[in-house]
């Protein structure tokens, strides 16, 4: 059979009579098989070649399309890079100006005052203040709590104070000032007078010093001014024993 198979093809389109004659015996053998009553239920009549079938390029062309070749993606030319620009060096950061450094050097230095406010009686304190307080190079201020009502406990009092004096840390050498509460719990009063630099209130000079002020009203005092001079000096020396009548309770030294 495998014979037939190989032949079969070949008879029909390839091998005409000229060709067959050359191969009498297997010519023979092929058309004995063909014509079995068997093979030819299978197959079919099977005819030979009578002129062999000649090669045509334009029916082959049309039977196998030559597939068309995508064209090479095209190389896309390197692009030049472009030279980086040289990034400008940040602006150097402007220093903060420290707190009145526009002011001409006072008289009154801050540190001796302290000084002398917390090691000498009260005769020497007044003598230093008088002999180097020049009015603009330092102010003199009382403040006064703006929501009196609101303190009722003395231990929270005392809490609104400290923390104030916390947040104004930076503020020392500028700054010196007496907060006292008065009255009993229920009914207090809070009020203090201040010493800073410059003529303008000088809370305003940070705003990391303005967060509590807000909260008190100030009013800058004229040491020229017999009656305020005089409340200056009885906060100095101690003797504040009431506030609108109500008795001193607790003192707060910045």
């Amino acid at each position: 059979s495998s014979g037939i198979n190989a032949e079969w093809p070949l008879r029909p389109g390839i091998l005409d009579e000229n060709r067959r004659n050359s191969y009498v015996n297997v010519t023979r053998w092929f058309t004995t098989i063909m014509n079995q009553d068997e093979v030819i239920r299978v197959l079919g009549q099977t005819t030979l070649c009578v002129k062999p079938a000649q090669f045509d390029a334009k029916l082959f062309q049309q039977n196998n399309p030559k597939q068309q070749k995508n064209a090479a993606p095209k190389k896309e030319a390197a692009k030049k890079e472009a030279p980086k620009k040289e990034e400008a060096a940040p602006a150097p950061k402007k220093e903060r100006s420290a707190p009145f450094s526009s002011l001409p050097a006072p008289k009154l230095n801050m540190d001796d005052f302290k000084r002398h406010y917390w090691n000498d009686p009260s005769e020497v304190i007044h003598k230093y203040f008088d002999d180097t307080f020049v009015d603009g190079e330092w102010s003199v201020w009382k403040v006064e709590y703006k929501y009196q009502s609101e303190l009722v406990k003395t231990t929270k009092t005392n809490n609104l104070v400290k923390g104030m004096f916390q947040r104004l840390e930076t503020m020392k050498k500028y700054a010196f000032g007496l907060m006292y509460i008065f009255g009993d719990e229920g009914d207090q009063r809070l009020a203090g007078i201040w010493l800073g630099r410059g003529g303008d209130n000088f809370f305003y000079e940070d705003t990391n010093w303005t967060i509590d002020i807000e909260n008190f009203n100030c009013t800058k005092m004229d040491m020229n001014k017999p009656d305020e001079k005089a409340l200056w000096t009885k906060f100095i020396d101690g003797g504040m024993d009431d506030w609108e009548g109500k008795q001193f309770e607790k003192d707060h030294i910045f």
